[in-house]
């Protein structure tokens, strides 16, 4: 069973309930089970832990960290940058568009699942099969109404 726990760090607010239901529903596409803790931070909290974790001194807009095994029922953590959400410029050349703060939002959730799910992104070529997997799933979150097209 997949359970979310969301907390926004932010001053922004952001809309949970669409997070939320978009969490449960790519969870459900990819086979994930156990609780997700999913925090919503900006740059300085996601440089430290990137620098923290990954010895990479700058800010990230997603990090994910599954649970170690020896804790049952847990599936891990994504950490997400709002301050990215809100760099649409920032992601022309992976969506070849220009997309709002909340597709950019749910996108990387997505990504953050993935990588839960086993995805890894260390080539260009997996980094390209995440983005398309990514897409993918945000077309299904269209289709069933859980998302608006024009997001």
């Amino acid at each position: 069973m997949f359970s979310i726990e969301i907390k926004n760090l932010s001053k922004r607010p952001v809309g949970l309930k669409v997070l939320r239901r978009a969490a449960e529903f790519t969870a459900q596409r990819l086979h994930l089970d156990g609780e997700l803790s999913l925090v919503l931070a900006g740059d300085r909290r996601l440089q430290r832990l990137n620098q923290a974790f990954l010895g990479k001194d700058k800010p990230t807009d997603v990090l994910s960290f599954r649970a170690p095994v020896i804790s049952p029922g847990a599936l891990g953590e994504i950490f997400i940058n709002l301050s990215d959400c809100r760099r649409p410029q920032k992601y022309l050349a992976v969506f070849g568009a220009q997309k709002s703060f909340t597709y950019i939002l749910l996108f990387l959730m997505i990504h953050g699942l993935l990588h839960l799910a086993g995805y890894d992104d260390a080539t260009e070529k997996e980094r390209l099969a995440m983005i398309s997997k990514g897409e993918r799933i945000m077309k299904e979150l269209v289709k069933n109404a859980i998302i608006k097209e024009n997001l």
